[in-house]
């Protein structure tokens, strides 16, 4: 810059008289231009360093909701083993319930009752535990949703972005 402006200035020196009133012109211009590089230069600057961000959220987003995805899926799987156990305890306590008949020794029966609440306590904890996941799949759930309303809200910037980096169509 500081080149062109002493081409410019002894240019100016060795200008005959005529092209010497013109000179001021060209000087302005030449100023006007420097300004608007200038501008056009601490925008390119202050773009890429947004698009540098927004980049690295949109992958945060991302690397968030594959995390949350996953987790998801763990516990959709834990449901479905608990479920499992519920109804084998479930088929446990129906078949020992219907067991013991009026003709069983006591010893026999009270080991029946035993397996019974044996039974039933293991149920009990299956399906506090099913309930648990079930609430925890639902929070998942309102996250993963929330995070994919971010990550679209990022890329949604992006594009902004990108369109007003385009150049027009001539």
């Amino acid at each position: 810059m500081m080149r062109v402006f002493v081409l410019v200035m002894c240019g100016g020196l060795l200008l005959p008289a005529g092209a010497q009133a013109q000179a001021p012109d060209v000087l302005g211009e030449l100023l006007k231009e420097v300004r608007a590089l200038r501008i056009a230069m601490e925008r390119a600057s202050t773009v890429g360093a947004r698009i540098q961000l927004l980049v690295a959220r949109v992958q945060l987003q991302e690397q968030r909701i594959a995390e949350l995805s996953r987790r998801a899926v763990a516990v959709r799987e834990e449901i479905s083993k608990i479920d499992a156990a519920i109804a084998q305890a479930s088929s446990m306590v129906k078949r020992f319930e219907g067991a013991p008949g009026t003709n069983v020794p006591p010893e026999e029966r009270a080991e029946f009752e035993t397996q019974i609440e044996f039974f039933r306590t293991q149920l009990a904890a299956s399906e506090k535990r099913r309930q648990e996941l079930v609430n925890e799949d639902a929070l998942l759930s309102q996250q993963i949703s929330a995070d994919q309303g971010r990550w679209s809200d990022f890329n949604n910037q992006l594009d902004q972005l990108d369109r007003t980096l385009t150049p027009p169509k001539l």
